[in-house]
């Protein structure tokens, strides 16, 4: 009689389990959908001194140097290529944040 009731006790335990996950499944956060092409960020705009332009959508600024990071490429570009304050506001036109780590207002 022991045995049965120690056997029934464990398919308890198991159910409970079971049903434990299961609710917990339920309850799980949704996954984040991925963004469509037309909700991503708009680019930032890069304006060059010799006023040609160039759109990136992902880059760092690190030190001296912009890296931007493209699916197949990678491109280091100093920022003395920039053309700072054209490409400062390009970008407020549009919308978008574009600060320089450090660098003071006016230059």
């Amino acid at each position: 009689m022991a045995n049965e009731m120690n056997a029934q006790s464990l398919e308890e335990q198991r159910m409970r389990r079971q049903d434990d996950q299961d609710a917990y499944a339920g309850s799980a956060p949704a996954q984040p959908r991925e963004q469509d092409p037309e909700e991503a960020a708009p680019a930032t705009v890069l304006v060059f001194r010799d006023q040609h332009r160039q759109e990136v959508q992902n880059y760092a600024i690190v030190g001296q140097m912009l890296w931007t990071f493209a699916p197949q490429h990678t491109q280091k570009i100093p920022l003395s290529d920039l053309d700072l304050p054209a490409t400062t506001k390009a970008n407020d036109e549009r919308g978008v944040d574009f600060r320089v780590p450090g660098a003071h207002e006016g230059q």
